[in-house]
């Protein structure tokens, strides 16, 4: 389960994130979540992407990881599609190595620590 969310609002849910980069550390929305597969589902706007089968999720992890080389590619920077983690790589192995290698690349933002609430 995902809600979309004013950076400032008081946290109902465990993780929250930054998304859709508009360049110079802005981010145009903000969302939080209950699993790193609801954030996902955030980053789709697609809520039944929590209910499909692991196939399609890791289809639609690949199709998004290609979407993220190309907005990368626009801002000079050159990422890798694959399934472990390393630098410049979107790691599509699962939900959360796949949120986490994104926001390495600076496509979505994360709280600098476990438990932080995501400020603008």
């Amino acid at each position: 389960m995902y809600r979309l969310i004013h950076p400032e609002d008081r946290q109902e849910l465990p993780l929250r994130m930054l998304f859709h980069p508009a360049g110079e550390g802005v981010f145009l929305r903000a969302c939080e979540a209950d699993s790193f597969r609801a954030l996902v589902a955030a980053l789709l706007d697609d809520p039944s992407y929590e209910r499909t089968t692991a196939e399609t999720r890791l289809l639609t992890r690949l199709r998004l990881a290609e979407d993220s080389m190309l907005l990368a590619r626009l801002s000079g920077l050159e990422l890798t599609v694959g399934d472990r983690d390393s630098p410049g790589t979107v790691n599509v192995a699962s939900d959360e190595p796949l949120i986490r290698s994104l926001n390495r690349a600076g496509i979505i933002s994360l709280p600098p620590r476990e438990g932080a609430s995501v400020t603008g």
